[in-house]
């Protein structure tokens, strides 16, 4: 017995040798429990595509571009012709969960100002960060400011855009 009970101490005692000889940064964390801190910001550039409230089923998307700085601006350029350039806020409420809010001018045919919108927005990031979905509510005034509606219901989805490497990039950076 005296022998197994030696061999039991000895196995645990290289078993902390071993956990010691790790090091403080290496055993502070258990990575299966960790919640992940990376993806907290929205900062960069998107592509979105959002899906109004209230818009016939066979509607094609708005598609959007959306730059969220580090200062919570963010500003939008979407692709329909009748909706003006938007301009926003945007913060973090949650993990990877964020509230937005975005203003924008509508335009008739003859580019005058025929409501302003409020799009109220909560915004999910994926695990990657890479993807986004959203919920939004929409207020549509008048140029007076006059509330006409608020349609809850529209929905988006969004990816991140990222740089990429040109074919000619080692060439080019060789001849620089």
């Amino acid at each position: 017995m005296k022998q197994s009970t030696l061999l039991v101490f000895a196995a645990l005692l290289g078993g902390t040798a071993h956990v010691q000889a790790q090091g403080l940064f290496q055993s502070i964390i258990t990575p299966e429990k960790a919640v992940g801190v990376v993806n907290q910001s929205l900062e960069g550039t998107w592509l979105s595509e959002t899906r109004p409230a209230g818009s016939p089923v066979d509607a094609p998307p708005i598609f959007n571009f959306s730059t969220y700085h580090p200062d919570g601006n963010v500003v939008l350029s979407p692709s329909n012709g009748n909706q003006g350039e938007g301009h926003g806020l945007w913060l973090r409420v949650g993990d990877r969960k964020f509230l937005a809010t975005l203003f924008f001018f509508i335009y008739d045919a003859n580019r005058v100002v025929i409501n302003v919108i409020k799009a109220r927005v909560n915004l999910q990031l994926s695990l990657d960060g890479k993807t986004s979905k959203s919920t939004n509510e929409v207020v549509i005034m008048d140029p007076t400011g006059k509330i006409l509606a608020t349609i809850p219901g529209g929905a988006g989805t969004s990816v991140r855009l990222s740089p990429e490497v040109p074919a000619d990039f080692d060439d080019f950076q060789k001849a620089q």
